[in-house]
């Protein structure tokens, strides 16, 4: 594996965890960010060992009922049950999360750590051609909807509701699965995919933006 491989692959994910860390008004503790980080590029393993079994040549060329089933049904829900894992193995149930920003802090961060590994295995796979649109909108897209996960488990603890965590995995797969089926079919413009990020992007803003009133 290239350096470059390994640069394009670690540093455009800090980068972005910096970016959400320093929107937080009461930083949370670095170590555990790092630590939810961590788990979070861990989490790839399971997730790719799931989607190996069943994704196979995913493309273009598949029927659109076959992508749906297997963007949302697999791709989305293994990839984000195992982000919410690296949240639970991070940060726990500790009094470290006291509001919905911190829920959103180290979902972003689960999210980052799984696009982190994952950005390194396609440029190793697929060459460093691609390596700036995953730095950017791969990254993105990973940060924004585990962190809204995050959220969700943030408002599960508070206000001991565990269903609030059930409407965050439905949330999370849902963007999830709809990002990358507009992507894999091809039956729309992949600039829909931006807006969706876009739109998740404002919800999250506009969560930080409440910290600060």
């Amino acid at each position: 594996m290239h350096l470059i491989t390994l640069i394009w692959g670690v540093l455009p994910a800090f980068l972005w965890l910096l970016y959400f860390y320093r929107q937080d008004k009461l930083p949370e503790p670095p170590k555990l960010v790092l630590k939810t980080f961590l788990f979070g590029a861990i989490s790839v393993v399971p997730a790719a060992l799931i989607e190996r079994r069943f994704v196979g040549n995913l493309g273009p060329q598949s029927s659109l009922g076959t992508i749906f089933l297997l963007t949302f049904g697999v791709i989305a829900t293994a990839e984000e049950f195992s982000k919410f894992a690296a949240i639970r193995l991070g940060v726990g149930k500790t009094e470290a999360i006291d509001s919905d920003v911190d829920g959103v802090v180290y979902g972003v961060s689960a999210g980052l750590g799984f696009a982190m590994l994952e950005n390194i295995l396609y440029i190793n796979s697929f060459g460093i051609n691609v390596a700036p649109v995953r730095a950017v909108f791969s990254n993105l897209a990973h940060a924004l909807f585990t962190g809204l996960l995050g959220c969700y488990y943030a408002h599960s603890l508070l206000w001991d509701r565990p269903i609030e965590v059930y409407k965050g995995l439905f949330w999370a797969i849902f963007l999830h699965g709809l990002y990358d089926f507009i992507l894999i079919s091809g039956i729309m413009s992949p600039y829909w995919s931006v807006l969706l990020l876009v739109s998740v992007f404002e919800v999250i803003r506009r969560v930080f933006h409440r910290q600060r009133l």
